[in-house]
């Protein structure tokens, strides 16, 4: 019993020690999520179907009895049996089954597609947690340091050295900060849970935030599109076997045989009957709306894709410009962090600024702190949204 206590405690200590990458978390998603699964299932069963829907017809079993009374002689029963089957001929089983087979295709592609929507947006859920933490550790530190000041100020108030109006400005805003700090710390709870929950992964689990994808205005793309490029192929294909498929002057043939027991004669047959396509338009119908449509695919894929080069260059001039934004934030609030303030911190410790001067200028600091991680949530959800768009995944 004490020894599975001990191995109970040490399982839970691991699993509360557990950290994940982004890495992790894709793997996680991939092996337990819901969209791999139902995309497999779903490939499955078209593949079922289209073997179903193309499989040769099955043998028919006929037959049929006659009370026979002829006026003449003796009377009695009459009956017949027999078999039949209607057989492709050529290849046209097999064109069929191509032919379902590919649209099967182009579903597992646009499957893959949403696959790789929602890992790019895991990504960015994954990032703007670590944005969350990153800002709640920087106004909790900053916390930290106003707490520090108001304690002491508060010995000060103790000692009559400053006035109670200017302990109280410093507890306002111990309090205000306080609030934030609490907020901060919700939210990235929040975010947390969402991301673990949405990679399905251990929901007492630490995310490392130490793999953030660097910040650049220009990123590398490669294979822009190929997805739907791969999509529009198949469906092309797909067109393409169509039009051999009706193709044929002959498509099949019925064979059957009969055994006939009539009242005093035993008659066999075999019959063949071929289906005369000249004497209807649907081959000729079929292959036209192939073409009809193999033009519609091309002439929407054409559109389709001048509208993804369009926004492709939005986003692009986008992050550059979101990146070039990033720069001159971070610049600004570090000059404002590591020489300003100190002067201001400085000047009021040696009573030649206000209280009021000092505190404004730290909500100054925390102001430009709030821009420039907004400005960082803008250009990651930028960034996915160009990995997205493009049809790239896993690019640093």
């Amino acid at each position: 019993m004490i020894k599975i206590l001990i191995l109970v405690s040490f399982l839970t200590q691991l699993s509360l020690g557990t950290t994940y990458t982004l890495k992790n978390l894709l793997n996680s998603a991939d092996e337990k999520g819901v969209l791999t699964k139902a995309l497999e299932k779903e490939s499955l069963s078209h593949s079922a179907k289209s073997r179903a829907d193309t499989a040769s017809d099955p043998f028919e079993i006929f037959g049929e009895g006659t009370n026979a009374r002829p006026d003449v002689g003796t009377s009695g029963y009459e009956y017949a049996v027999g078999l039949s089957k209607n057989i492709k001929l050529g290849n046209i089983q097999t064109q069929e089954r191509m032919i379902l087979e590919l649209m099967n295709e182009t579903t597992v592609l646009e499957g893959e597609k949403n696959i790789l929507n929602f890992r790019n947006a895991l990504k960015n859920m994954y990032h703007q947690h670590c944005l969350d933490v990153e800002k709640y550790k920087s106004i909790n530190h900053s916390y930290a340091d106003l707490l520090k000041l108001y304690k002491k100020k508060q010995k000060a108030y103790a000692y009559q050295e400053i006035a109670k109006t200017e302990l109280m400005q410093i507890e306002s805003e111990k309090n205000r900060l306080y609030a934030q700090v609490q907020e901060l710390k919700m939210l990235q709870d929040i975010s947390k849970q969402k991301v673990l929950m949405l990679s399905r992964s251990n929901q007492e689990a630490q995310l490392s935030c130490r793999d953030m994808y660097p910040i650049r205005g220009n990123v590398t793309l490669k294979n822009t599109f190929s997805l739907s490029k791969s999509v529009h192929d198949k469906r092309m294909e797909s067109t393409k076997a169509r039009l051999e498929r009706y193709s044929h002057g002959i498509e099949s043939v019925t064979v059957s045989g009969q055994y006939g027991k009539e009242l005093d004669i035993d008659r066999y047959t075999i019959g063949v009957s071929l289906p005369l396509n000249f004497t209807s338009e649907r081959s000729e119908q079929e292959r036209a709306a192939a073409l009809y449509k193999s033009s519609a695919m091309s002439y929407r894929y054409e559109h389709e894709m001048i509208g993804k080069q369009s926004l492709l260059l939005e986003l692009q001039s986008r992050l550059k410009s979101k990146a070039t934004m990033l720069r001159i934030l971070t610049k600004n609030y570090n000059t404002y962090r590591k020489k300003l303030l100190p002067l201001v911190q400085k000047s009021y410790d040696l009573g030649e600024t206000s209280v009021i001067e000092y505190l404004l200028n730290r909500q100054k600091l925390y102001t430009l702190n709030t821009e420039l991680y907004a400005a960082k949530k803008a250009y990651y959800t930028t960034l996915f949204a160009l990995y997205t768009l493009s049809e790239n995944k896993d690019i640093k």
